[in-house]
């Protein structure tokens, strides 16, 4: 049995792993979905480079590239995403958030699964069954 002492000290430690665990997941979350923008496309025709849709899982921005790939001898061309200062683009809100809800929610799961595992080898082993 553990004192007093010892049993609020840990308490802390649990709230602070938990509080971490949730924060390095958002912070992966947030990598992961900005990430998805470099993912590099391929145009075919010049009309495709005026909605470029960009993220995954679903596309939560586009970006208008038409008069930078508006000449038909330079397609094919790869792309993705450019300056928003220089090319038009927009934000769609709602697939932002289901991509940002969806991936955190996952790492999340997938995190605290693993976190489950570990400590349920961690019992048997100490039960010795």
């Amino acid at each position: 049995t553990k004192s007093a002492e010892e049993k609020s000290t840990r308490v802390p430690s649990r709230r602070g792993t938990c509080w971490t665990i949730v924060l390095a997941t958002w912070v992966a979350t947030h990598v992961l979905l900005f990430w998805s923008l470099v993912r590099r496309q391929t145009l075919t025709t010049p009309d495709a480079a005026s909605h470029i849709p960009m993220g995954l899982p679903f596309p939560f921005l586009w970006q208008d590239q038409a008069y930078y790939y508006g000449f038909e001898d330079r397609l094919p061309v790869q792309t993705r995403f450019l300056a928003p200062q220089e090319f038009v683009t927009h934000m769609i809100w709602p697939h932002y958030f289901l991509d940002l809800v969806l991936v955190w929610g996952s790492l999340l799961l997938i995190t605290l699964l693993i976190l489950w595992v570990i400590q349920e080898v961690r019992r048997t082993r100490r039960t010795g069954s």
